[in-house]
């Protein structure tokens, strides 16, 4: 719509115009004969009709221009002439987009002159013939197979077990169809060559092709490549037909071309070898005077293989309707740039040959710049941009990177900085998001919240559905009071519409509980949120009734109907029906491409049902679909008139669409502009990159050359191409070569050169410095250190004088600073926090932690359940965690910074034996750690088993225990496990299922050790149960601080009357896998460890110790533990006898630990079974991950080289 306004508008202003570019006859004659620099005696377009001999002249350069142009222009200026121009491109044909300046609007129409692109010229073909069908992009056409669920050939079918496999192996068949299609290949054709190759597999993607094709026919529907091949049907031209010399005279050929006498072709060699076919039938029709046709190859002498086919398409229609016809070629004479050309394809060349010349140096300046990170590079390269359009307004510059990511990634950097910046091409052809990509049309205002609709009631489940349409303009739902329903309903493990029907029915009072909590205590909300109940529960209360309506319509209605329905409730529809704004005109067109879509979509699945429709909406939300009001409110940055043309920064992804876009708007550019090319983050991982090639077999018979890239060679020859060719397209002024070590600032991986810009690199180039906040170092080639910041925010295209002045100057100014890496810059800031702020912020936190560790817990003796409640209570209301700081990389080591423990546990030294860095984190920084299921499984078991042992102990008679003793110490035990079984256990959970399952897999592990205790028959009494210890270890020099889980008094086994002491420790088993108790207990440095406290505390040694296991029988609750007895009839699972060894043994890793403290060894040891089970695993530590970086890798061949 804005288009056209456009168009309209130009024509009020052009007659003027029109006059001045339609000079004379004579003075047309040579203009063009001077301009276009042809060889005048082989350029003859005056043929007459009836004319025995029809020249096809064909002119194939290197170099971008405006022959076809200059031709259009000709013969527009001949009255009886109607010239049909059909061009390879019609988005950005520069030839096109002249033309439209040059004439009113619907000028050329009405005179009978024809300017198509050719996929558009077969779309009126069809169209006029009654053949039209809707066009599929190529991910509709993907949701489109994977909805009708088309059969995968071959081994295809055995990888598409799942639905990622099934896409994958979809998008890989569409992409032999396009390039099938791109051929004009049927599907007889197809076959008939897989079956003359005797192989299975050609012969089963044949008949996939077939039925391909015959799925779009049933719905009425084709690709854009298959638009073409429907149009060669249409004029009777199949590659390789029986009937061609028939279809050659086909009626319907000639009166599509009756009304034209000539046709000019431009950007041939964009064209697909269906296209070239069927514009090469179209020239030599009879009432065609004159032809020509305009491409461009990479290299002088290469052949432009479309043009190949198009002459010979054009003689072979010629050799079966009798008519004289011949083909000759055009060369452009020299200029005064051929020099200058010369000399730059010959110094690009390095790149084809992979040799460096230095007897070829580089005819214009060229600076390499190599950066320590991408954020130091776009920052340096945007401040020398701003000072080449600063010195000179008319500088256009353009910027090549890898890839569209990383396009879309400098063009924001750009913007930023207040830079002119543009985005050429295809992907950026609709209205883009604030992340440079293109706004999908369910993205769109008012759409979104539709689109979210119908998949909610489809997938009732899916709360993020429901939050769309609650966070749409349609209802616009507070957002911290609705972050706050997220939550219940992620920790409730219920979807958000039960949270929402009990917000309301509660007025809003089930807000403030938890299941955190214990119940009757209510968590306190803070004030924003507080503020919105009462709007928040009117929403929330209509939202409620809406859904409950439509959930129960939707088996009734229709998907359109349901919209209907939907709009009229929120009261949008009158709006959407009769705009008053541009807001809601924008949201109505939207809205329409929406409900086209949707009525698609009803006839693809065949019901008009949402949980038909929804699915089939999911396919096409993978898509790049746009709407059409983001197409016509879209900048027209080819356009000559656009007034940011000439001038600013325009960025582009380094592929042969985008190369063509660049040369299309290079072709009129002024001669004495100065141009610079920018090639940047050029890093070896991305250009070349991986190779994407097909993994199907190809029918080599069929396709024409250059055929697909299917090797690696192939894909290098490729990108080297491609650099040569953006080097040599234009008449750059100079050239910057760029790219940094670092890709983004969390990656360790250290980047490169690209390979394929390596012979041109050369080092010692600074980059200039911008001025602004911060600071950032760029390394140059020779490595030598700038400082770089972001520049100063810019506003154009009007500056003052004293603005560009004061940049200058101050660009000008260049810091000379201390190579250090930014990285490094990092750790310090980071080790600077950790080690002075936390400890201070997060002192009373790091309690709770304790408290949620059963050995922490028990070994330290500071964990309570109020202090757990309040350092809950404080997260809640926003107070931040220790582990938030840094969440990408771990604090640097203190490796030389000596500390000195208060005390030791067991706890603490087998922390430490496993990784000193996981102590560093938990002990020293105070970091709070990830508490897991299964210790809040193990913790509350042994609360149960405590209580219950204390009950006994403190009420039994005599050392008898009555019934009553035993009912009472169970219920004691079974409320002490309930009470710190809380709620949801903190969220750990991952369904309400799995609470459930073990909450009572707990209950049933405690019921059966209490079963296991009265059937001790050697237990005597019970003396302490949880009793805390701490003695001074004069080895270590330090105190040792425990907690024993119980000591018993034990009778003699052999019936003599004395009895002993005995360690008892619990070790909870979650998991109900089998253990060798005898082992671990073998093994237990905490059993060796508190049987040395135990002699050292009560001056005598126990007898032993034993590790005794809670749970691990589930299968088999009823029936009694099953026990290892040993040779002597000792009942031995899992008890050791005292020994000095065990002693020595301990007060060894007691000594061991409190040296390594002191030395400050906090060196990580990193491994699969640790790192998997540490709770700083996904927070503060990233040993596991980044232990093979460059960095960490240097330094430890560094310390080893210096141990050496």
């Amino acid at each position: 719509m804005a288009r056209q306004l456009t168009v309209v508008r130009r024509s009020l202003r052009r007659d003027v115009l029109l006059r001045q570019a339609w000079p004379s006859v004579g003075q047309t004659c040579r203009l063009f004969s001077s301009v276009s620099s042809l060889n005048v005696s082989t350029y003859d377009v005056s043929s007459l009709p009836g004319s025995p001999n029809i020249v096809h002249h064909s002119l194939v350069t290197t170099v971008p221009n405006l022959q076809a142009l200059q031709r259009m222009r000709w013969l527009l200026q001949q009255p009886q002439r109607r010239v049909l121009l059909l061009t390879g491109s019609s988005s950005d044909s520069p030839v096109r987009v002249a033309l439209e300046q040059d004439s009113p609007a619907f000028e050329l129409e009405r005179r009978g002159h024809g300017v198509f692109g050719v996929r558009e010229f077969s779309q009126l073909l069809l169209r006029e013939s009654g053949r039209e069908r809707r066009i599929f992009d190529h991910a509709q056409l993907a949701a489109l197979l994977l909805h009708n669920g088309m059969e995968l050939p071959g081994a295809s079918r055995l990888a598409a077990s799942s639905t990622l496999q099934r896409r994958k192996g979809v998008l890989d068949l569409l992409q032999l169809f396009r390039l099938l299609e791109r051929e004009g290949v049927t599907p007889e054709q197809y076959a008939t060559v897989a079956i003359a190759s005797g192989e299975q597999a050609p012969q089963e993607l044949a008949e996939t092709y077939r039925k391909y094709q015959e799925l779009l026919m049933q719905h009425n529907a084709t690709s854009w490549d298959g638009l073409v091949m429907d149009a060669l049907e249409l004029c009777g031209v199949q590659k390789g037909s029986a009937v061609e010399q028939e279809a050659t005279t086909n009626d319907f050929s000639r009166e599509v071309l009756k009304e034209y006498t000539d046709v000019v072709v431009d950007d041939v060699q964009r064209m697909t070898p269906a296209m070239a076919t069927l514009v090469g039938h179209l020239c030599d029709q009879p009432s065609v005077q004159s032809s020509a046709s305009f491409s461009r190859v990479l290299l002088d002498g290469d052949e432009c293989p479309q043009t190949r086919i198009l002459e010979q398409q054009i003689l072979k229609t010629a050799s079966c309707t009798g008519r004289e016809r011949s083909v000759a070629r055009l060369a452009l004479e020299t200029d005064e740039m051929a020099d200058k050309r010369a000399k730059m394809k010959a110094f690009a060349k390095q790149i084809l040959t992979q040799e460096a010349d230095i007897s070829t140096p580089a005819p214009i300046p060229l600076k390499c710049w190599n950066f320590g990170t991408s954020e130091a590079e776009e920052r340096s390269v945007g401040a020398f941009l701003a000072q080449k359009l600063q010195s000179d307004k008319t500088t256009q510059a353009t910027v090549l990177c890898p890839t569209h990511a990383d396009a879309n990634r400098i063009t924001l950097a750009f913007k930023k900085q207040g830079l002119p910046v543009q985005m050429i091409g295809d992907q950026f052809a609709a209205a883009t998001s604030s992340t440079g990509a293109p706004v999908h049309l369910f993205d769109e205002p008012g759409v979104n919240a539709v689109y979210s609709l119908l998949c909610a009631l489809c997938f009732p489940s899916d709360s993020r559905h429901l939050y769309n349409v609650l966070r749409s303009d349609y209802f616009a739902f507070p957002a911290e009071l609705l972050s706050w329903l997220m939550e219940k309903e992620h920790r409730s493990h219920v979807d958000l519409f039960p949270v929402l029907e009990a917000f309301v029915q509660s007025q809003g009072k089930s807000l403030g509980t938890s299941l955190n909590y214990r119940e009757g205590e209510e968590l306190e909300l803070p004030k924003p949120v507080s503020s919105q109940l009462e709007k928040g529960l009117e929403i929330a209360e209509s939202f409620v009734n809406i859904i409950k309506r439509l959930r129960a319509e939707c088996h009734q209605l229709s998907a359109a109907e349901i919209v209907q329905s939907f709009l009229e409730d929120t009261g949008r529809l009158d709006a959407l029906l009769k705009p008053s704004s541009p807001e809601q005109e924008r949201e109505s067109l939207a809205l329409a491409d929406f409900l086209r879509e949707l009525e698609t979509a009803q006839n693809v699945v065949k019901s008009d049902q949402v949980t038909f429709v929804a699915p089939y909406l999911q396919q096409l939300r993978e898509t790049n679909l746009t709407s059409s009001v983001s197409l016509e409110d879209a900048p027209d940055v080819l356009s000559p008139s656009s007034t940011d043309r000439d001038t600013g920064i325009r960025v582009l992804p380094l592929t042969s669409y985008a190369l063509e876009s660049l040369a299309a708007s290079m072709t009129d550019r002024k001669d004495d502009r100065k141009h610079v090319l920018v090639l940047m983050s050029m890093r070896d991982s991305k250009f070349p990159g991986r190779m994407k090639r097909l993994t199907l077999p190809l029918p080599y018979e069929l396709l024409s050359k250059p055929y697909p890239v299917q090797t690696r060679t192939e894909h290098l020859k490729q990108c080297k191409q491609l650099a040569y060719q953006s080097l040599t397209l234009g008449d750059y002024s100079e050239v910057v070569l760029s790219f940094a070590e670092l890709a983004a600032s969390s990656s360790s991986k250290r980047e490169m050169l690209s390979r394929t810009f390596q012979p041109i690199w050369h080092d010692g180039d600074r980059p200039p410095v911008s001025t602004g906040k911060g600071s950032n170092k760029g390394r140059t080639g020779a490595r030598n250190a700038t400082s770089s910041t972001s520049s100063p925010q810019l506003s154009w295209p009007q500056h003052s004088p004293t603005n560009r002045s004061t940049l200058n100057e101050k660009a000008a100014v260049v810091n000379e600073t201390p190579h250090f890496r930014l990285s490094d810059v990092a750790g310090l800031l980071r080790e600077f926090v950790n080690r002075v702020f936390l400890p201070i912020l997060h002192y009373d936190k790091r309690i709770a932690a304790a408290g949620a560790s059963p050995e922490t817990g028990r070994d330290d003796g500071h964990a309570t359940s109020s202090l757990r409640k309040q350092n809950a209570k404080e997260a809640k209301q926003g107070t931040s965690r220790a582990s938030s700081v840094d969440s990408d990389r771990s604090p640097v080591s203190a490796t030389s910074a000596s500390y000195e423990p208060s005390h030791l546990s067991y706890s603490q030294i087998s922390e430490y034996l496993r990784c000193p860095h996981r102590y560093y984190l938990g002990r020293i920084m105070k970091l709070d750690g990830d508490v897991s299921a299964s210790m809040m499984f193990g913790r509350a078991l042994h609360e149960g088993i405590a209580a219950f042992a204390k009950s006994l102990s403190t009420t039994q008679v005599n050392g008898e225990v009555t019934q009553e003793m035993k009912t009472h110490a169970a219920s004691e035990a079974e409320e002490t496990f309930m009470r710190a079984w809380v709620g949801d256990g903190y969220g750990l959970f991952t369904s309400k299922e799995q609470a459930s399952f073990l909450l009572e897999r707990g209950m049933m592990a405690l019921w059966e050790f209490i079963e296991t205790h009265y059937g001790d028959v050697q237990l005597k009494e019970i003396v302490h149960v949880e009793k805390d210890f701490s003695f001074h270890v004069p080895e270590a020099n330090v105190e040792l601080r425990g907690v024993w889980d119980r000591i018993d008094r034990v009778s003699s086994r052999t019936g003599d009357g004395s009895s002993s002491f005995v360690i008892k420790e619990f070790k909870s088993n979650m998991g109900g896998a089998e253990r060798n108790m005898r082992k671990l207990a073998d093994d237990s440095l905490q059993l060796k460890m508190y049987m040395y406290a135990f002699r050292k505390v009560f001056g005598e040694a126990p007898y032993g110790a034993k590790l005794q296991q809670i749970g691990g029988n589930y299968n088999e609750a009823s029936k009694p533990s099953r026990r290892r007895i040993s040779r002597a009839g000792n009942d031995d699972n899992g008890f050791v006898h005292f020994s000095e060894e065990a002693a020595q043994e301990a007060v060894d890793a007691i000594v061991e630990v409190a040296l390594g403290l002191r030395r400050g060894d906090f060196e990580p040891k990193p491994s699969f079974v640790e790192c998997a089970f540490c709770p700083y695993a996904g927070s503060a530590c990233h040993f596991a991950t980044d232990d093979a970086s460059h960095e960490r890798q240097s330094a430890r061949r560094a310390g080893e080289a210096a141990q050496r």
